[in-house]
């Protein structure tokens, strides 16, 4: 349980950051910089949904 509680925090924290300073460079109307932090930390909760089973099975056996 430690260790899912652990990787979803990063998870959700490595999405939380990318995504705040997405929004500070889009209220700046630096549309581009905005995008390019987007997309990767939306990218980081997509591979994390995506290792969340292999953590799972890991862990349980």
């Amino acid at each position: 349980m430690p260790v899912r509680f652990a990787f979803l925090t990063l998870a959700g924290a490595i999405v939380a950051i990318g995504l705040s300073v997405a929004a500070v460079s889009l209220t700046q109307g630096l549309i581009d910089q905005a995008i390019a932090f987007a997309w990767p930390s939306l990218g980081a909760a997509l591979a994390a949904g995506m290792a969340w089973p292999a953590v799972r099975s890991s862990t349980t056996a």
